[in-house]
């Protein structure tokens, strides 16, 4: 069984940010940390829904961690449900900070003032892909990962299908989480 970052990255177009760290509990549990704080024996996985999936069924991941038996509840809706709460909560604090323009009005404006944007589009929003304003190399844009109402709950605001996110480090953080996600999104 392949349980090392190094293997991952020179056998496949996986970057080295979209891993996932899954350590054991003293229970027996099998934990994502996506934070990276939990102490004790762990491994990292891409995050890729197929690829966990396939290694959480290996008997081997018993033996990597010494251990007779371990439990395994939904890690892969448990680490998918993570993703979008430290993504949405990301977007909150980008919002607190003064650094998100909501709607592409404001993110249109917002852009022609500053040099980095990620756009987050919400699922059933009118893609991006096509509009000219908006292929640069300084600008990201993620569609149909997550919801409109999350995107409302993490704003305040109602009727919400666009965020702009104009920070260098949240646009950092949140695009490293959004890339994950897309890595169980994709393999649904």
């Amino acid at each position: 069984m392949v349980l090392n970052k190094k293997i991952f990255l020179n056998s496949s177009s996986i970057n080295k940010d979209d891993f996932i760290k899954i350590s054991l509990s003293p229970d027996n549990r099998l934990v994502p940390d996506l934070r990276d704080k939990l102490p004790g024996k762990s491994i990292w996985l891409p995050a890729n829904k197929a690829l966990i999936t396939d290694i959480l069924r290996k008997k081997d991941l018993k033996s990597y961690f010494g251990v007779s038996e371990i439990l395994t509840p939904d890690l892969v809706f448990l680490i998918e449900m993570i993703l979008r709460k430290k993504i949405l909560n990301s977007i909150s604090m980008t919002k607190k900070a003064g650094d998100l323009a909501i709607g592409l009005d404001a993110i249109k404006t917002q852009l022609m003032r500053r040099e980095h944007c990620l756009i987050v589009v919400a699922m059933g929003a009118k893609s991006l892909s096509d509009k000219s304003f908006f292929s640069s190399k300084n600008v990201s844009i993620f569609e149909s990962l997550l919801e409109q109402k999350d995107l409302e709950k993490s704003t305040g605001k109602n009727n919400i299908k666009y965020v702009g996110i104009f920070s260098k480090n949240f646009k950092k953080t949140i695009q490293v989480d959004l890339n994950k996600l897309k890595g169980f999104i994709d393999n649904h």
